[in-house]
């Protein structure tokens, strides 16, 4: 129920049954699944959305978002509740694997005349599609001459337009190597600013990895880090396999510490590092 009276926005609770209720809300749209221990998460996120819409109570937002009318706030909701940790070279092993094991072979694809695609697939802020940016510059400066571009996709539209504007906190870049942060940024005002020859190489664009893809290629890398593990075991086995069928042949995936391969989809990639697998040939086509 809308109200006026400012007394009634001061935390307000969230019961049981209204989380339940936001969570399946949260699940059928995004795949995020919010165990009862998040409550007082979802509580806390979820009061600056009830202040904003003048909402005394979760029943009345439970009710909005619900609505005809409150398709626009659903959004709102996914982007409280998603998860943004994240930084500049964060699971580092990664970025070693990259620059020792594949740049060398994209860098030989590229100066052959053919293209290379590198997905950041839940990429939060951007920290992560940029990281790979910057590893492709140091080794492979003429990269922006080539036909390389990176996608990075994610469901909260705040933390894209973060990536596209490319200024970061002190904390984002923390475990950036120091010779590379010195190399990539330039600090304004207590920010990093990356430079722009990274950020050209990336595309930002909203994607939710529950809905219908639409990509018309596939891809040589694809980097999920710490985005699946928020699904249910059905909903992982189901992108798995999608995202063995977005990459080339040999193609690589990269996901995060907690996360494995599993179910129909080992068929279709091999372990070849700490949570780093290659698309096998069989089932590729």
């Amino acid at each position: 129920m809308a109200t006026g009276n400012p007394n009634a926005f001061a935390s307000p609770e969230l019961s049981v049954a209204d989380f339940a209720k936001i969570a399946k809300i949260v699940q059928d749209l995004s795949g995020i699944q919010l165990s009862e221990r998040k409550l007082g998460l979802v509580k806390s996120r979820l009061q600056k959305r009830l202040r904003l819409k003048k909402l005394s109570d979760f029943g009345a937002y439970i009710n909005l978002v619900q609505s005809p009318e409150g398709q626009d706030e659903l959004e709102e909701l996914i982007c409280a509740i998603s998860t943004n940790v994240t930084g500049f070279n964060r699971e580092p092993h990664h970025f070693v694997h990259f620059r020792e094991h594949l740049v060398e072979k994209l860098i030989k694809k590229l100066t052959n005349g053919e293209s290379v695609r590198i997905w950041s697939a839940g990429c939060s802020n951007g920290s992560e599609a940029h990281t790979i940016a910057c590893c492709m510059l140091d080794a492979f400066p003429k990269a922006a001459n080539y036909d390389f571009r990176i996608l990075a996709t994610d469901i909260d539209k705040y933390s894209l337009d973060v990536g596209r504007g490319g200024l970061y906190g002190a904390d984002m870049v923390s475990k950036m190597p120091s010779d590379m942060l010195a190399k990539w940024f330039k600090t304004v005002d207590g920010a990093y600013q990356l430079a722009q020859a990274p950020r050209d190489l990336v595309s930002f664009k909203y994607l939710n990895l529950m809905n219908t893809w639409p990509l018309k290629r596939k891809y040589d890398a694809i980097f999920c880090r710490n985005v699946l593990i928020y699904f249910s075991h059905e909903d992982q086995e189901k992108l798995f396999n999608k995202f063995a069928d977005h990459l080339v042949p040999e193609g690589q995936f990269f996901i995060g510490h907690s996360e494995r391969v599993i179910g129909t989809a080992t068929d279709k990639f091999k372990s070849i590092g700490s949570t780093t697998y290659e698309r096998t040939m069989r089932g590729a086509n």
